[in-house]
């Protein structure tokens, strides 16, 4: 039996960026979901609907989440990604690993499509195989790769690589039937590409860089640049869908209200050098993103020397991205990343941070923009290896690339789940001049300080201290309410635990209506801890005596779906200290049936849930 050597290359190929990427992130495979992928998967009322699949279409991207503070309207239109949640859901249901396993599973084909990519442009194996490794190993990526709420990031490059392997084939296709049906796929993808994630916009402009990236480097006629003119229209017709017919405008977090047009185009521009330099050195892995010493600030851009060197990178690029007769592959992977990178030159849409002082540039966004990296080094060492014919040096070579690819694994795995690891959040506040901080990020940095260091080390007073001023700093955030409370609690303050959070507990459309005037991200702060603030008010009133305001708030707390497995501890230790608590009233714990569930040896039958917390609930009342 024949052998298909390129059948035995693609499958080993799959094969060994799936297990690079296993290899690399498994520590990340226990990790529960963030807060964000918990609202677009089960925590979503689209995805457990079965009719929810056709709401999507039509819908904001995160409108579905079922959150306890206010509707989570993100300003973003990405039905095909939420249709792969919806698939996804319909499968794995609250299975955290399912969704962290697909999460990486796709990482690993867009190492691959990269691959071939580049294999395409430039017919060479040993370049394109360091290109797929280089991607899939980089800790630029460990956001990306690991964080199924940037489940869009990963989605969307998969679409807009395969519609670049389409058009090419038919740029290159000998009749026209078959260029034909290559056009009609090409716009398919095209559109599930934009349709995944907004930056998928850009890929009319990079076909028209391939057209003439062929034209010189295989004499391809320029005529054929009327190839992209299907996917022009495509263009169009997104834009009319989405802001026409569907009228679902962008969103706008605010820069542009306090910062002029200049500062926000250059603020853009020193992001793209901030990621430039994480990708040529990837620094830091400790800190939520790497490199944390580049800090994008807002104001006074011309007293930065981060504007000058920025401007001076950005216009290189685009004169080496017109130098198509000096080197045709150089010129088309240079204006290849300027192109992939230019929607985020609209700040205002895409960057939220708790102040206007910084701009955000966060590393899931240069996921696209970095296969012309890849690209480019990839060639390099390729050459370079070849450079040396003699077995020697070519087993010295693949021996430093083993190190350099253990080195950048060993970053990356180090580099995965910081975004939400306090310490580096904190390390990373304090690398900013206290005065450069906003209101907002001097709050945070307080009670990260009095959560994770000052209490731990049995500093209550000085914790206290610490959640106090930040709530007088941000009296308009439930996040320091919350960590104000965690902290009263270890301190057996326990009206003060209900005086912070109560509050919190049901607020008006009113009140926050009135605290979004001076916190633009109060819903999405209420929505993050919702969960957790009748769990602490329950313990509070069952340590006050209030053991029935207490059973009405666990049971509100399981409805809020905060952690069951905790509710049901902190049920029966009140069980156990106070006996069948009295209902006090207050509030309906609802779904109440006649039949008696108590827990027994065996623990909660049926299983614990809303339901079964409001029946025991009526039951030891009584």
């Amino acid at each position: 039996m024949k052998v298909n050597k390129r059948w035995v290359v693609g499958i080993g190929l799959v094969t060994g960026f799936v297990l690079l990427s296993l290899a690399t992130y498994q520590h990340t495979l226990r990790m529960p979901l963030s807060s964000d992928a918990q609202f677009l998967t089960y925590q979503n009322r689209f995805m457990q609907d079965p009719g929810g699949l056709s709401q999507v279409w039509t819908a904001d991207f995160f409108e579905g989440a079922i959150t306890h503070g206010r509707p989570y309207m993100s300003g973003y239109y990405r039905p095909v990604t939420n249709t792969v949640f919806w698939i996804e859901h319909a499968l794995a249901g609250r299975n955290d690993l399912i969704y962290h396993l697909s999460q990486l599973f796709i990482h690993a084909l867009n190492a691959l499509l990269i691959a071939l990519l580049c294999f395409r442009i430039r017919k060479d194996y040993l370049a394109a195989g360091i290109a797929g490794l280089f991607f899939v190993l980089h800790p630029v990526h460990a956001f990306a790769a690991t964080d199924v709420a940037a489940r869009a990031d990963v989605l969307f490059p998969v679409f807009y690589v395969l519609a670049l392997l389409a058009f090419d084939s038919g740029v290159r296709s000998k009749t026209s039937q078959a260029m034909s049906w290559w056009m009609v796929l090409t716009v398919a993808l095209y559109l599930s590409a934009v349709m995944s994630k907004e930056m998928g916009i850009t890929l009319p402009a990079v076909l028209v860089l391939l057209v003439v990236y062929r034209h010189f480097e295989s004499a391809v006629p320029l005529r054929k640049l009327t190839l992209t003119v299907p996917v022009w229209i495509a263009f169009v017709g997104y834009l009319v869908w989405r802001f026409v017919v569907l009228q679902l405008p962008t969103p706008s977090v605010g820069y542009g209200e306090t910062l002029a047009t200049y500062e926000l185009v250059l603020g853009a521009v020193k992001g793209m050098l901030i990621q430039i330099s994480r990708i040529a050195l990837p620094l830091g892995a400790e800190y939520p993103e790497l490199n944390p010493q580049l800090i994008n600030y807002a104001a006074s851009p011309f007293s930065d020397p981060l504007t000058y060197l920025a401007v001076a990178v950005v216009l290189a690029l685009a004169v080496i991205a017109l130098l198509w007769r000096w080197s045709p592959f150089t010129a088309f992977w240079s204006g290849f990343f300027l192109i992939t990178f230019s929607p985020l030159l609209k700040v205002d849409s895409i960057a939220g941070t708790l102040g206007y002082t910084i701009i955000l540039a966060q590393e899931r966004w240069i996921y696209l923009p970095f296969v012309a990296a890849a690209a480019i080094l990839g060639l390099g060492v390729a050459k370079l290896v070849r450079s040396h014919p003699r077995r020697v040096p070519r087993m010295s070579a693949a021996l430093v690339g083993i190190i350099i690819c253990l080195m950048l694994g060993r970053t990356a795995a180090a580099h995965a789940g910081r975004h939400e690891d306090p310490f580096a959040q904190l390390r990373r506040l304090y690398l900013i001049p206290e005065e450069r901080l906003s209101r907002l990020q001097q709050a945070n940095k307080l009670i990260l300080y009095a959560q994770w260091v000052a209490t731990p080390m049995g500093n209550l007073a000085e914790a206290e201290e610490r959640a106090r001023a930040a709530t007088e700093l941000a009296p308009d955030s439930p996040i320091t309410a919350t960590a104000l409370a965690n902290v009263l609690m270890h301190a057996e303050k326990w009206q003060g635990v209900i005086d912070a959070l109560t509050p919190w507990l049901h607020p008006s459309t009113e009140e926050l209506e009135r605290y979004r005037e001076t916190n633009y991200r109060v819903a999405d702060d209420l929505n993050r801890v919702s969960k957790r603030i009748p769990y602490l008010l329950a313990q509070a009133q069952a340590q006050l005596g209030e053991v029935g305001r207490a059973m009405d708030l666990l049971c509100e707390s399981v409805r809020r779906d905060f952690d069951q497995a905790r509710v049901e501890e902190t049920l029966l230790e009140v069980y156990a200290r106070d006996g069948p608590p009295k209902c006090s009233g207050t509030q309906d714990v609802g779904s109440c049936v006649a039949n008696t569930v108590l827990p027994d040896a065996t623990g909660w039958n049926p299983p614990f849930d809303a339901r079964t917390c409001s029946v025991w609930a009526d039951a030891v009342r009584d």
